[in-house]
This record gives C-alpha cells, structure tokens and sequence, in this order.
C-alpha cells in the first residue's frame, strides 16, 4: 500500500526520545504520516539523559517546530500556524499549554480534527476555564494511564473521547529470544549467586535511591542477603557512591553507571531478580517487565508515573506505602522470600506487557480512533 492510499496525518511532537522509536516507526508504516518535532527536552535536558531517536527510521525527513518564548513570558512555537491550510488530521503531543490555542482555534474554524497525547490533568489548580477549554479543543485525546483517565472523567471532561494509550518500547515481548540473554553477569563481578536487586534510570533525588542503599545495609544486617545493582546517572551520582563506599557489605552494592547499549540493558535486566524504584517509576517498569524481571514502587497516584499501573500486586511486583520506609523494606523482603517459581514471575510479567505496554496495542488504538 503507497503513502497515496494511507489516511494522511501530521504530528507535531514536543521531541523524538529514542525510547518512542517503535511507535513512530509505526505511525509512519500506517499513515501517510507527516511528522515535526520540537527542540524540547530544553535547555540542557537533551543531555540528560534523554536519548534522541534516529530520523533516517522515517520515510519522510521530519520537519521541526522552534519553541521560543515571546516578550520574555509568553510561550510560542514557530512554524505551526500555517499547518491548518495543509494538513485535515493532526497528532499533536504534550499537555496544556499556551503556545497551542492559536494553533487549536484556527483548526476548529478551519473544521480540522486535531487528537492530543500526553499525560492529561490529575487537578484543575490554576487557569481552570483555559485548561478546559484546551482538552475540549481536541477532537480526542490519549492518556497515559486508567487512573488519570478516570480523574479527568470526575474533573467534568467527556470520557467518550479520552483513551488509555499506556506507554511502551517495542510491539511486545519475545520469551524465547530473552531466554538466550541468561548469563553469568552476576556472578562474574559479585563471586556468588544471591538475588539481585536492581534500579535502572536517571539518578535524581525523586528517585530516593538513599532509600534502597539503607534497605540493602539494613536487610544484609538482618540476615537478608542479596546485591544491589543501580544502574544510570545523575546528579545524585556522587552522593550514591559515597554512600555505597562507606555501607557495610560494600562489595554487595555495584553502581554500574550510564549505559545505553540495549544488548547490555537486556542482559542486566533479565538476569536480575527483582527491580526497585523507591520514588516514581515511569518507563523504567516497562522496560524491566520486557525483560521478564518483577517491580516494586510506591503507590501515590498523585506523584506517581502512569506506568506503575503495570505493577499488579503479587503478579508483576508490589506496590509499597509512600513515604514509608519501613514498608518499602517489608516489600523488599516479601518478595524475595515468595518462593514463586522464576520463571512463572517471566511469564506474568509479559503477559502484562503485551496486554496493553505495547507499541502494537497503540497504532491498533490510534487507528480506531482517527481512522
């Protein structure tokens, strides 16, 4: 089928993360797709460790929206405006903001449909009529997670045109290549073969990775032996290794630093036992569940990523009491004392995945509602 049979769609995109390569790989195979791409993470957060993706993936060379900022305060994007003349469908990413309600009023009296995709409103705090007025502009709009589709649902916004598109990384799992990632990873660098107890991502203070370092010394005290296995950076780095340096067991706590070699990522991840993000969790559950490897988190919808709705109790992981360490290190422990079989743990976690966590699952959403 050529691009002259396909429904044709722009999409305007904040940014192209490299973890978002699967699904616009996708859009571009289904659609007659026309993307642009913002320069946001801005200043400085492209180096932090927010990988962009390859553009030679698409079949037409993406286009580029400028954010500036005009008069010092009102936000702006450049090269927008004129995109209603050309285009009837659009796919446009982010949420609420003002560089958009030129964009949105000329598409409604232009009669153009434009979706949103973002990770829509938990609370109505500030702006309240513009912030309404914003998601009703769109002619759908794609949320992240169930919680938050129901919290915008009881805000007053129709649910017939919000959709759960949850978040992914590929189309979905593949057991039987992930099996050829076992390796003696583990045993290699610790010299023995307890539970690894791993955390993957940026090395922020959100995080609370204190928090797992004092679980880990604290559980090892206690008879609880396992290593301990961080891997990313940040600015939290330093303070990490300090921490690590001077913690009993010491040689229990490997803090791998930066990597993004997936090959590597893979191997780490499917060889562990289980994965621990005390603070937020996002992708990083996503990611883990790929690779067959459990997740505990915290359970505050109010500062929580959407992906911690991957985590079903007892299946996928456990969800500990926020702000409550001693119910972090009682999650810790439970689990790893289960007795669950390893390999029914695997299975669970890509189940949950190719139920929903799936580029597959997205374009197959995306399609039944834009057609």
């Amino acid at each position: 089928m050529g691009r002259k049979d396909k429904k044709e769609l722009c999409c305007i995109f904040n940014y192209a993360p490299l973890y978002r390569t699967s699904i616009y790989s996708l859009i571009d195979r289904e659609y007659d797709a026309w993307f642009l791409f913002g320069d946001e993470p801005v200043e400085g957060q492209g180096k932090a460790g927010i990988a962009q993706m390859d553009m030679s993936v698409f079949r037409r060379p993406p286009g580029r929206i400028r954010n500036r900022v005009l008069a010092g305060r009102i936000p702006w994007r450049s090269g927008m405006f004129s995109l209603p003349f050309r285009f009837g469908t659009f796919l446009v990413s982010g949420d609420f903001n003002w560089a958009y309600f030129p964009f949105l009023a000329l598409c409604r009296i232009l009669g153009r449909k434009v979706y949103g995709w973002g990770h829509g409103l938990k609370s109505l705090k500030r702006h309240k009529f513009f912030r309404r007025l914003y998601y009703r502009w769109m002619d759908g709009y794609f949320v992240y997670g169930d919680r938050t589709r129901q919290r915008m649902t009881e805000l007053g916004f129709d649910g017939s045109r919000l959709f759960t598109v949850y978040n992914s990384l590929s189309e979905g799992t593949d057991p039987e290549r992930n099996r050829l990632l076992a390796s003696e990873i583990y045993h290699s660098h610790f010299g023995n073969r307890l539970p690894v107890v791993i955390f993957s991502g940026r090395l922020t203070k959100v995080k609370r990775l204190d928090l797992l370092i004092d679980a880990y010394i604290e559980h090892t005290l206690e008879g609880l032996r396992y290593n301990l296995v961080i891997v990313g950076d940040g600015p939290e780095m330093a303070a990490l290794q300090e921490k690590a340096a001077d913690a009993p067991f010491s040689s229990g706590i490997w803090l791998y630093g930066e990597c993004y070699d997936e090959a590597r990522m893979a191997e780490l991840l499917y060889n562990a036992t289980l994965c621990v993000s005390p603070g937020n969790v996002g992708l990083t559950a996503i990611h883990a569940m790929n690779y067959g490897l459990p997740v505990i988190s915290n359970d505050d919808f109010e500062t929580q990523m959407p992906e911690y709705e991957a985590i079903a109790e007892g299946r996928t992981g456990l969800l500990y009491k926020a702000g409550d360490y001693s119910d972090l290190k009682r999650a810790i422990r439970q689990w790893l004392v289960s007795g669950r079989s390893r390999e029914e743990i695997r299975m669970d976690c890509y189940r949950e995945i190719d139920s929903r966590w799936n580029s597959s699952f997205q374009i197959e959403l995306i399609k039944s509602v834009i057609g």
